[in-house]
């Protein structure tokens, strides 16, 4: 079997896992009051999108199979709304971010703050840029028209456009990591400072619980995508220089790490979150997956 139609099975198995996991997710938002709060909402949010990123991975994986190839501008059209989904996930990962930044910053004007406003901060930055590249795509498509052995988001404009939006992504997930760690510092820093106010403290207590399985989600999304982006980007052109066995056991994998950044959330929250592990328990009780038993959960945060 060759080498493009192995790696299309795996994308196609591993999709599985991850349209799964993701479909869970949502459903458990929708059925659970508890878990439609803001950072629930951006959460099952990610999730429809890696759905439809997952869903557009498994078409590459069906030419793979197959032996399709396209040339750039068809590559264009069929890939484009992957592209603009992940410029959206990628905004509202700094949406995410930013509202555990703000709970523990300001936890009583949190309590009031809109989730409209989150969608809409979350959201807009993610769209304008999509936009942008875009239409430059569109303007500039027949400048290249070159064929393209496996069609990605990350190869789907012309190279000077591309350029600038794969570091467009990668500036989004690096600001991601510098929020996140800000809300950690100041988390650390409230709770020395509202030691005696019993209200305060205990919030903050329930945000930190939040965060532990938000920053499970986050480091295992941030180490597999910036993993896709060093082989692609890094160790990928290498083959032109040398023959090694081991660049091309690496390039062939690539695509495994940028799945497991579209697939790992429902299996994280299922391991770090008591609500959601029971939501997802009783969903799968409910479709007979297993057999009806009484969980004990205790009741944590997310």
């Amino acid at each position: 079997m060759e080498e493009s139609a192995v790696k299309g099975i795996v994308i196609l198995l591993l999709s599985t896992f991850g349209l799964f996991g993701n479909f869970n997710i949502v459903i458990a938002t929708c059925r659970k009051r508890k878990l439609r709060n803001k950072a629930g909402i951006l959460i099952s949010l990610l999730a429809v999108y890696d759905t439809i990123c997952l869903v557009m991975e498994m078409g590459g994986g069906v030419r793979m199979i197959t032996g399709v190839i396209l040339d750039r501008a068809t590559c264009f059209r069929t890939n484009i709304v992957y592209f603009c989904t992940q410029m959206i996930s990628a905004s509202t990962l700094i949406g995410l971010a930013s509202d555990r930044l703000m709970a523990v910053s300001v936890p009583v004007r949190y309590i009031y703050h809109h989730v409209v406003y989150t969608l809409i901060f979350a959201s807009v930055p993610g769209v304008i840029l999509s936009a942008i590249f875009t239409i430059l795509g569109i303007i500039h498509l027949g400048e290249d028209n070159i064929v393209t052995p496996v069609c990605l988001p990350a190869n789907l404009l012309p190279p000077w456009i591309q350029e600038y939006s794969n570091w467009s992504l990668i500036s989004m997930h690096s600001i991601v990591v510098i929020i996140y760690s800000s809300a950690y510092l100041v988390l650390f820093f409230q709770k020395r400072r509202h030691l005696k106010k019993s209200d305060l403290l205990s919030s903050l207590e329930n945000h930190e619980r939040a965060m532990k399985s938000i920053t499970a989600f986050l480091v295992v999304f941030i180490v597999s995508w910036f993993l896709n982006r060093i082989i692609f980007i890094v160790i990928a052109p290498m083959k032109d220089y040398t023959h090694s066995i081991c660049i091309d056991i690496i390039k062939t994998s690539a695509a495994v790490p940028v799945l497991i950044s579209y697939s790992h959330c429902y299996y994280v929250y299922f391991w770090r979150s008591s609500e959601y592990r029971a939501a997802f328990i009783e969903q799968l009780t409910m479709c007979g997956v297993l057999k009806r038993k009484v969980y004990r959960t205790p009741v944590t945060s997310l």
